[in-house]
């Protein structure tokens, strides 16, 4: 394979709106510079799929065309692998795995749907073959599409149609300059390809086609198999389970019961409640993350509200501050033996996480017309043996409170005490999160 020194990447501009039937060949020759030998014609999926017909017709109606374009992504699913609210990763009946099986409605008339072609190598075989006959050029073709990235933000462009290359380079049993063994290193020669044409492409630019130049891909031998060689076989896919599959697999094997009637709309509150705080992942704080955690409990455990629920479950508690939000209540917790606020399981006949944690909060201090913010300030998992009677974790969803004026707490039986604490004069026997969740509180009340 010969070194690379140098690339160009040249968009193709001017290109007219194709539509099925067209001369995809013709138009690219008519609008590209003229093409060398070893040029890879890098062209986007809407492109192929306009001229092979691939659009489904709709009405102008928003809803229905949203209607369709569901029914389009039914239709070209072959297996779910997870879904979050109306997203949804799929695998495709190419075998690939993307958010909404590739059916697209950008770039596309009002009236339309657009799916993936419906043989992507096959295209970029034709295309091709149609370029050589009329040129007697030798070009690779690489047929995109984007696509997310699992960990990654942002969208990229992937090969999922390749023709005149080999779409992966394998230099396994290479030896790099120091002599180490490549044993693992496979290159997604024609992925890369895609992503450098689609700097001067783009879903925004209006040219669907570009040329990579100074690859060479005649180093790159056609091995016949595509860019369905891209495709991971479901024995080396770490990852080949969908979240709906795992999920339905570890509740068997752990027990999961179904929370029944009485706690899906509390299961479903706990969720929506989550999904309402505004938590940025770069803030440093670690809340995202940690969210992520209460999702995948929630997902995994139907009876997550309860505290039956050995591998963890959900709790709430409030952090509460008086009037001036200058004190704040702790009660000194029998089990854990530390000051801690005010908080405890949820109940089957709860309405909301948020009655869970008034109630809660209303039991332990016996103060009447306590105001909580309904945004919880702080969420929390840690490992506790609590009244379960097994080592368990607490997801802990922490709200602040303020207690009127004047109020008096009185004891309840799950304490050992009850007090009034300066907010910067806290106790030396609490937990370490404690202070923190304070100055949040603190902050979240004032303003400061």
């Amino acid at each position: 394979m010969p070194p690379v020194s140098g690339i160009e990447v040249l968009a193709v501009p001017g290109m007219a709106e194709l539509r099925p039937g067209d001369d995809l060949a013709g138009e690219i020759l008519r609008c590209a510079p003229e093409l060398a030998d070893g040029d890879v014609l890098v062209i986007t999926s809407k492109v192929v799929s306009k001229v092979e017909g691939r659009l489904i017709a709709t009405s102008g109606d928003p809803a229905e065309r949203e209607r369709a374009r569901q029914q389009a992504i039914e239709d070209e699913t072959v297996r779910v692998i997870a879904r979050r609210g109306p997203l949804r990763i799929v695998e495709t009946r190419h075998g690939l795995v993307m958010a909404a099986a590739g059916v697209d409605a950008s770039n596309v008339a009002g009236g339309e749907i657009a799916l993936l072609p419906r043989d992507p190598d096959g295209s970029a075989r034709r295309l091709r073959a149609e370029i050589a006959e009329r040129t007697g050029r030798q070009v690779a073709v690489v047929v995109s599409d984007s696509m997310g990235r699992p960990w990654r933000h942002g969208i990229t462009d992937v090969a999922i149609g390749a023709a005149g290359l080999a779409a992966v380079q394998d230099r396994r049993g290479e030896r790099d300059r120091h002599g180490n063994l490549l044993e693992m290193t496979e290159v997604a020669v024609a992925d890369e390809l895609a992503a450098a044409a689609d700097l001067v492409k783009g879903k925004l630019s209006d040219i669907p086609v570009a040329v990579v130049r100074g690859f060479d891909a005649g180093g790159y031998p056609d091995d016949g198999r595509g860019a369905a060689a891209l495709l991971r076989d479901p024995g080396s896919d770490l990852f080949r389970m969908g979240t709906a599959e795992a999920l339905a697999l570890g509740r068997a094997q752990a027990g999961g019961s179904d929370p029944g009637p009485d706690t899906a709309a509390l299961h479903a509150d706990v969720l929506a409640t989550l999904a309402a705080i505004p938590l940025d992942p770069a803030d440093g704080t670690g809340q995202a993350a940690i969210r992520e955690g209460f999702y995948g409990l929630l997902a995994a455990r139907p009876d997550a509200t309860r505290r039956a629920c050995v591998p963890g479950h959900v709790t709430a508690s409030t952090l509460l501050l008086d009037a001036e939000a200058r004190r704040v209540l702790l009660t000194l917790h029998p089990r854990v033996g530390a000051w801690l606020q005010l908080g405890g399981h949820l109940e089957d006949t709860d309405s909301s996480l948020l009655a869970a944690a008034a109630r809660e909060a209303a039991e332990e201090s016996g103060i009447a017309e306590i105001v909580l913010d309904p945004v919880p300030v702080n969420l929390d998992v840690h490992p506790i043996t609590c009244s379960l009677g097994l080592p368990t974790r607490h997801y802990d969803v922490q709200f602040v409170g303020r207690a009127p004026a004047g109020s008096e707490p009185a004891i309840s039986s799950e304490s050992d005490d009850l007090r009034w604490f300066e907010v910067d004069d806290l106790p030396a026997d609490i937990s370490p999160e404690l202070p923190a969740l304070v100055a949040r509180a603190v902050r979240r009340v004032t303003g400061l």
